[in-house]
Order: structure tokens, then sequence, then C-alpha cells
């Protein structure tokens, strides 16, 4: 049986009525139309278009005007004049129009809520859907309802003044600080409600950057949703553990090659990431391919930094075929999770091959950012990992140099940084001097510092 759907038709032939006897009133009205459907009468649809569309061409509004406007397929779609009379007679004073048209939205919502009820009923009824999905979808839509408020205080030149002075006193607490000094000097750190992206080939270094950077803002007492599409969360843990410790090989854990020593530092180690990696402050996800899912977990860990590890691996939306228009709207739904629940985001792209078939000086450029040009037209930022011995070798800058591309920063200077790198530790330096260091290699001189390498096989991607 079909429901009873919410409407009052002496609202919204009220509103209308108002409309017409008094212009003016469009003003403190328009913003609760958001759509037509908020009629729920077709030719209650059909006057307020045309009465709109008047408005905006600076048309005199009246009874007789809008009934010599009248066309034939609007009349045989109930719009007459003798339903525009009615709607005249139903309307009050004009400062009675502010309640009414409060009251028609609020029968729009009811509308919709029965809308979005019966198709989450349909969902848990069809055996075939997934429980989860079912119950997210569910949160999902009424998190979008919720947001349909038009009665939110509107902001004035005095309210933004308020807020951009505070903003500017509190720039600290807005600004998320990476603690790379290479990284931050570019846009001073990065900023809530945006988005963040970091590009690269296989192979570059992408992948051991976003694990860094993780560990520094766990560091300086940022909590982190990570969500792991690329590598499974016990591949994380590994690099943490060579990261913390700073004494264990990477290639040789994935080998399951293991001294007492190792063993030892892993034991060691295990202490550090328990307390440093907790579940106030640290959560990551594998299993994780849709954005629906994601939002909902970051809702529920409100964190100061969402980080995602390969974007291209998130499951696309069936509605748009084109995969171009599936990133870009991928990367819209991030950027407003970021505004809304104030925090930043960073997203790992795969680069094109484009990079690999330029001459061996070339810089990854916006436009190798794989499958959506779109991507960095959304993102604040578009920062690039690059791994030039991989592309120029000896000739290079050496193995344990890797540079950070600073391609596009909206409220900063682009530019580029060399930082120390050693892949086998899961270890990004600030700079070349700080893995020197390290390593306590004093004794040779600067010219010779980038020939001081490790060995290529101890250095895995």
């Amino acid at each position: 049986m079909k429901p009873i759907m919410p409407c009052d038709t002496n609202l919204e032939n009220g509103v209308l009525g108002a409309l017409i006897q008094f212009p003016e009133v469009y003003p403190d009205i328009r913003d609760y139309i958001t759509t037509d459907d908020v009629f729920y009468q077709d030719k209650a649809k059909l006057l307020w278009r045309k009465i709109k569309s008047m408005l905006h061409k600076k048309e005199y509004i009246d009874l007789t005007t809008i009934s010599a406007s009248l066309k034939d397929e609007e009349i045989a779609q109930g719009l007459t004049h003798v339903y525009i009379v009615d709607c005249t007679m139903s309307a009050g004073v004009s400062g009675s129009t502010g309640a009414y048209v409060k009251k028609l939205y609020e029968k729009y919502l009811m509308r919709r809520v029965v809308e979005e009820t019966s198709q989450i009923q349909t969902s848990a009824i069809n055996s075939g859907e997934d429980t989860y999905d079912c119950i997210v979808n569910a949160h999902t839509l009424f998190s979008e309802l919720i947001e349909l408020n038009p009665t939110k205080e509107k902001e004035t030149i005095d309210s933004l003044l308020t807020d951009a002075v505070q903003d500017i006193q509190n720039k600290d607490v807005n600004l998320v600080k990476t603690g790379y000094e290479s990284i931050d000097k570019f846009a001073g750190g990065l900023t809530r409600g945006e988005i963040t992206i970091i590009g690269g080939r296989p192979g570059h270094g992408k992948t051991t950057m976003m694990v860094n950077m993780l560990a520094s803002l766990i560091g300086k007492g940022y909590k982190v949703a990570l969500f792991n599409r690329e590598l499974p969360n016990i591949e994380v843990i590994k690099k943490l553990i060579c990261l913390e410790s700073q004494k264990l090989s990477y290639s040789l854990i994935r080998q399951g090659i293991h001294s007492q020593d190792s063993l030892q530092q892993i034991e060691t180690v295990r202490e550090i990431i328990k307390n440093k990696y907790n579940e106030e402050k640290f959560l990551m996800f594998d299993n994780i391919r849709d954005f629906a899912k994601t939002s909902a977990e970051v809702k529920r860990f409100k964190p100061d930094v969402i980080m995602d590890d390969y974007i291209q691996l998130v499951s696309p939306d069936a509605h748009i075929l084109e995969r171009r228009l599936q990133l870009e709207r991928l990367v819209n739904d991030y950027k407003w999770l970021a505004k809304q629940m104030k925090c930043s985001v960073i997203l790992a792209s795969q680069l094109n091959r484009a990079i690999e078939s330029r001459n061996k000086n070339g810089r990854p450029q916006l436009s190798d950012l794989a499958e959506s040009g779109a991507i960095e037209q959304v993102a604040e930022n578009v920062f690039f990992v690059y791994y030039d011995y991989k592309i120029n070798g000896e000739d290079g800058k050496g193995k344990n140099i890797i540079t950070f591309v600073a391609k596009k920063v909206r409220y900063g200077e682009t530019g580029e940084s060399d930082m120390g790198y050693n892949g086998d530790k899961c270890k990004i330096f600030d700079n070349y001097d700080e893995f020197i260091n390290s390593i306590k290699v004093k004794d040779i001189k600067l010219e010779d510092r980038k020939k001081e390498t490790l060995s290529a096989d101890e250095i895995p991607f």
C-alpha cells in the first residue's frame, strides 16, 4: 500500500498567492524553496517556476499578467486562471509568508523522510543486500537530510569579519603541521577543511612518504584515520616497526629473515608502537572500498587528518560511467567531509606513465595525475614525490635523496625540496644531511655525500 505523503495544499496556495500579491517577500522565502519538489502539486510547481521567471526578468506581477502568460500546455496541467485566483484568496498578510513557507518546507522534508525510509526498507528486505552497506546507506541518507537546513543564520559582513579575525589569531589551530620543514614551508602546513594530493609513480616512495607523515602527525598529537586500499594493514605495521626502530630492515622482515637481535628489536619497538599508535589517536582500515563506509568511519572517529593511500582503488560510482568524473566526484566528496569534520585530508594518487617518457630531467606535472586532471582543480594542494635515482641512476641525485615537489599550493608557494631517503628503514628525513647524520658518516666531503649510498638491493618499494 502506497503511503500517504505529507503535504498541505492550502499552504502551497497561500505561499504562491502571497508572492503574487506581495512580490517583495520573494527574498525572504527563496532560501526555503531550494527545489520545485518543495511543492507537492504539479500545478503549484508550474506556478512557482512562472513567478520566479517573471521576477528574475523584473516583469510586473499580478493576477492579470500571470493569467495572460499562461500557455496551453500549462492550462492542460491544471495551471488555470481559476487556480491562480484560489491562490490569491489563500494568501494572508505579507508578514505571515515567512511562517507559511517554513511550514511548507517542513512538509517537504517529511516527504523526503518517507521516501528515504522506504528505500532503506526495500534494501533491508532484499536478502542480497549487505547488512553493513544497508546501515551505512541509511546513515548517509539521513545525514544528507540533516544538512537540508535553510534556517541557519545568514552570514553578515560583521560575522564574517569576526570569523576572519579569529581565524588569523588561531592560525596554528586551523593549520595541521606535518612536522617536516621541507613540506610545511610551502603552505605553512595543511589547512583544515582542505584537500592535499600526494602523487607519485610506483617505486618513487609515495607510500613511504605517507607512512612517515602519519608517524610525524601522530607524534605531534593529531588524531589520524588511514584508509589502506593498496597495502594491507599488516604491511603498514611492518613499515612502522622499521621506521620506529631505525635498525630493522624492511626487506629482511618481508623475507622472514630474523636474527636474535632483530627479534629483540621487534619486541622493543612493539611497546613503542602500542603506546604511540593507540586507538584514541590512530585508526586504519584496509577493507573499505567505497566512500559511504569511509565517511561513516571518519564521523565516528573524528580525526584531525584523514589519509587515503590510493584513491584510484575506491569503488566507482555505478551511476557515473566516465572514470575521470568518478574520481572528481570522489575528491569533491572528500572535500565535503573535510569541511564538515574540520579536518585535513591527504589523498595519495597514482601518476600515469607520461613522466617516464619525458626527458631525464623531467618532473611530475599536474597533467600526470592518473585518470583525472580534474583532481588538481578540486584540491588546494598537489604535491609529488619524485625519486631521481630510479630515472637517472648514478648520474642523478643519489640513492638516498628523494625530491618533494610542491606543484600547486593554493595559499602558499610552489617549489621543490630534496629530502633524505632510506628505503630499507622506511624513513624519510627532512633533508639529506639528516640522513648522513643518521648513519653516522662524518668524515666524507660534502660533494661526496651523494655517493655514500646503500646498496640498491636494500631499498625496496
